[in-house]
Parts: structure tokens; sequence; C-alpha cells
């Protein structure tokens, strides 16, 4: 069976690392030019996977340009894998593969389609979300679905917890699933469209700005849907940038938004629009990660604003 497999960032190379371990064979790679990396937080580089399995990989900035649709004419393949990629592609690349192309999506499909599914589980306040295998069309999020398995989301779970969660159940689902298309096995579930909830937009880092007027609740949803591998929730000091990558619920009472209430090591407690929270790591764009926001600026104290 050949295959071909389209991917740039980390969640595609777990992917792919786990079908070739697995014995799969890859005919071809299209992961992301270099230049694409200034907008994946998570963007990753395929050289050393298909050094290592003798597999070109072709960087492109587009993957319908024609230079790559005569690629994967050449190639013929009977699959294409499209796993952790944000670009539609055209029904001139669809319509190549003897079997199908399947694409995979973070949310229950049909339920919420679009960008940054990931963020905005966590700050709708999912308790569940599910990691769906689905053919793939022109219409975004759209086609007949493969396969679905879903996961539970903790109050406790950031970001980098859920990414975790779609990178193994995402392993288990794609040998499991080529074994079956390797055997002519293919499901098929049409979406059901009166089942669609939302479509979610396309997030940038600007909207990790935090207002500490809203409530504890709200600001440490956005902390922790921000978290890495995204960009990270911010806020300023007088003129300078704080990013806020961990945060926790405190019981401390006051509702100054803003205010700094108290400074220890292991973070420091700030006033909200209702409550407090308590913040816990922190960083600029230039210093590393600490839980000591004197590390950062020495000359902060307890009385202070962020804004």
């Amino acid at each position: 069976m050949k295959i071909i497999f389209i991917g740039g960032v980390e969640y595609s190379l777990e992917l792919l690392k786990t079908i070739l371990e697995n014995g799969w064979e890859i005919s071809l790679v299209f992961s992301y030019d270099e230049s694409k990396k200034i907008f994946y937080s998570d963007f990753a580089s395929f050289d050393e996977i298909t050094n290592q399995y003798k597999i070109k990989n072709v960087k492109v900035k587009n993957i319908n340009d024609k230079s790559n649709l005569e690629l994967i004419k050449k190639i013929k393949p009977d699959l294409i894998l499209v796993m952790g990629w944000s670009q539609i592609i055209k029904n001139e690349i669809l319509s190549i593969p003897k079997i199908c192309t399947i694409g995979s999506h973070p949310t229950e499909l049909p339920k919420y389609r679009g960008r940054a599914p990931l963020p905005w589980t966590i700050l709708k306040n999912l308790p569940e979300s599910a990691l769906t295998f689905f053919y793939v069309d022109e219409d975004i999020d759209h086609g007949d679905i493969l396969d679905q398995r879903r996961f539970q989301i903790s109050k406790n779970d950031d970001v980098s917890d859920l990414y975790k969660k779609m990178v193994n159940i995402g392993k288990i689902m794609i040998h499991e699933n080529l074994l079956l298309i390797r055997d002519g096995i293919q499901k098929r579930i049409t979406q059901d469209e009166s089942k669609f909830l939302e479509y979610w937009p396309k997030r940038t880092p600007k909207d990790g700005r935090i207002n500490w007027n809203e409530k504890n609740e709200t600001i440490h949803n956005l902390i922790r849907a921000t978290t890495k591998p995204y960009p990270g929730a911010f806020c300023y000091f007088k003129k300078s940038e704080l990013i806020i990558w961990k945060s926790q619920l405190s019981n401390t009472v006051c509702n100054v938004p803003g205010k700094i209430i108290s400074i220890d090591t292991k973070g420091c407690i700030i006033g909200t629009g209702f409550g407090t929270l308590k913040i816990k790591k922190f960083s600029t764009k230039n210093s590393k990660i600490t839980n000591n926001i004197l590390d950062i600026f020495p000359q902060i104290k307890e009385g202070d604003f962020l804004s």
C-alpha cells in the first residue's frame, strides 16, 4: 500500500513515528516550509525521521502548488494521510489516491468544527472531547467519519495535557485503522448535520491578552487554554509584557482587578473582577520560565498592579 503523509506539527510527527515503527512504508512526506514556523507554535521538523527511514521530505508553503500535485500523481498513492495540517487540500489532490484521503480533527465531529480546537475546548469548559478521523473532502471538517474516540477533560487539565491525550489516542487509532484499510474494511459514518453546534474561529497570540476585570475562573481557563505548546496568556507590569503559563484558583478574598495581593517564591496571588488567582509560572519573551516573579521583576511588590 503506497502512502503519502502530510503533516507539519508535533502531533503529526508522533503519528508518523508510530506508522513507521509499526512497519508501514511511506512513499513521500510533505511538511511545512521553515518559513511557516512563526505561524505554528507546535511546528515540527521532519528531517530526522525522514533521514532515518530514507523518505523524501518535501517542505511546502502551499500543498496545492502544481509541483506538489505532479509529485503525488507520479507516485500514484493508494492512501493519503493528512494529520495535523491547516491548509485546505483541493480536489485535484483528493481525487488522486486509489483508496481515499484521511484527515483528523480533535473534536467530536460534527459538533465542533474550525480552528484552534484544543484551546477552544478548554475555553468552552467542555467536560470531554474526541479525536476524529474522517474522509477528507473540500469542505472543512465535513467528510464521513472513519473513527472517533472520546477522552475526558478534568478541571486541572491544560492544553498541553489535551495535546498529549490527542497524541496518545492518535497513535492507537492510526495503526488500527491502517490495518483495517489494508484489509479492505472501511467504516463510513455520515456526519449528522443536525448535531452541528459551532464553528470555532482562528485564534492568534493577541487573543491571549488577560483582562483582570474578568472573573478568576475565566482568566484561569484562558491560561490553561494558551499554555505550551501555544504562545501563552499575557499581561503587563507597567510597560513590560509578562507571559503566564500556569495558574490556580485561589480562596484569598479580593476583588480589585490586577492587584498583587501576595508574593512568594512559588508564585503570587492576583485580584480579579471576581475572586483571586494564584499565578504559578511566569516568563517574558526573553527569560526562562520561573515560579518567582521577582526573578523577572525584582522591583515588583505587593500592592502593585498588573494590567
